[in-house]
């Protein structure tokens, strides 16, 4: 915990506190602020960083170690009613705090304190505030998470060219199933020594109109003439941070493929334009601006009413989805800003049927702009 950037940055919002708080685990974005990640927790504890002061940590007295490596005062308690108290005593000089939620539940990802709890802290005449802002200082990369992200970037298009070539390699006498070409990915990744939380997403045909489609031993299609082939891999280093692409194929595939295609590279670069022409004009722009942007690109192509997502997500390191801010106003409106030190994707796709097409790359924000760090598909790769 850098206490100091911390209270900098909560001067900087006009914030007097911010009050951290999780019942055990349940609150990774807590966890992962407070350095507590990989620890047994097993009640509730609360930590407050003042804007001025000293911080104070409340735990339950059997579980006072795991918290010793925090900087401020100590307090514990044993029973409800002394963990109330404690509460009280400790907000007393504060009539505002930030807390890791979101009114109306509207970003998920930040929603994370329950609402009883909030009901509690307000019910002690302190008015709660979303600490959504607060908490993308936690979210951004430094050099060594690019490093690491650049390396896992090399091993998700190693195993996309690794899937490209044992599909060519197979046509047109045998050509593979879904379920050989995402073995022949995940030994990719292996190979590299990367790691994912789920195997690549490979969807032939009508399976690409379906965003999430994961191929299986009971469903596996069978790659035939005229397919549209979609690789989603994910991967990352150990201790790294995700990369994430999508990549795009045909065999023999139709002209309303292609134009679709078309549609859809256009939006994803154009959303890649957008951060870089607010940037260059000296502000960071919100998650939904830019979500914005780039679907009204597919729409007036045509493609609005088969967007069935978001353009894009933050990249984290627990997993590929982050916390940080998203490219969306489709199924939140994100306001948090992009700013630098930040990495996501621009993942813009549309699903008419009987075929779903997605273009998927990585950006990284520095302090003068976006940098994109993957490959960048202009064209449907032939079969």
């Amino acid at each position: 915990m850098d206490l100091p950037r911390v209270q900098r940055i909560l001067k900087e919002h006009a914030l007097p506190a911010w009050l951290l708080y999780s019942f055990g685990t349940h609150n990774p974005l807590a966890l992962e602020a407070l350095g507590l990640r990989g620890q047994h927790l097993t009640r509730r504890f609360a930590y407050l960083i003042p804007a001025s002061g000293t911080p104070i940590r409340l735990v339950h007295r059997i579980e006072t170690a795991p918290f010793a490596h925090l900087p401020g005062e100590q307090r514990t308690y044993h029973s409800w009613d002394s963990f109330v108290e404690a509460l009280r005593e400790m907000l007393i000089p504060y009539r505002r705090v930030a807390m890791d939620y979101v009114p109306g539940g509207q970003i998920p990802y930040l929603s994370r304190v329950d609402a009883g709890t909030i009901e509690l802290i307000r019910g002690l005449g302190v008015e709660v505030v979303s600490a959504a802002e607060l908490l993308l200082h936690f979210q951004t990369w430094g050099v060594a998470e690019l490093e690491r992200h650049r390396r896992a970037v090399a091993g998700v298009e190693a195993a996309r060219d690794a899937a490209l070539e044992f599909i060519r390699a197979r046509l047109p006498e045998a050509p593979p199933t879904e379920l050989e070409v995402q073995a022949v990915m995940m030994q990719a990744l292996q190979d590299r020594g990367l790691v994912t939380d789920h195997p690549p997403i490979v969807a032939f045909g009508l399976n690409a109109a379906l965003p999430h489609y994961a191929p299986s031993t009971e469903r596996t299609r069978q790659l035939e003439p005229g397919d549209v082939v979609l690789l989603d891999v994910w991967a990352k280093e150990p201790d790294g941070v995700y990369a994430d692409i999508t990549w795009m194929a045909g065999w023999q595939a139709a002209e309303a493929v292609h134009r679709a295609f078309e549609a859809v590279r256009a939006a994803r670069d154009r959303a890649v334009a957008f951060v870089r022409e607010a940037y260059r004009a000296g502000r960071h722009p919100a998650g939904f601006e830019v979500d914005r942007a780039a679907r009204a690109v597919l729409e007036t192509a045509g493609y609005g009413a088969f967007v069935l997502h978001r353009t894009g997500h933050h990249l984290g390191a627990d997993a590929p989805h982050g916390n940080g801010t998203h490219l969306d106003d489709l199924e939140t409106h994100d306001t948090r800003p992009l700013i630098p030190g930040l990495a996501f994707t621009v993942e813009p796709g549309v699903y008419p049927g009987p075929f779903g097409v997605r273009s998927e790359i990585n950006v990284f924000l520095r302090e003068d702009g976006p940098v994109v760090t993957t490959e960048a598909q202009t064209a449907l790769a032939a079969l």
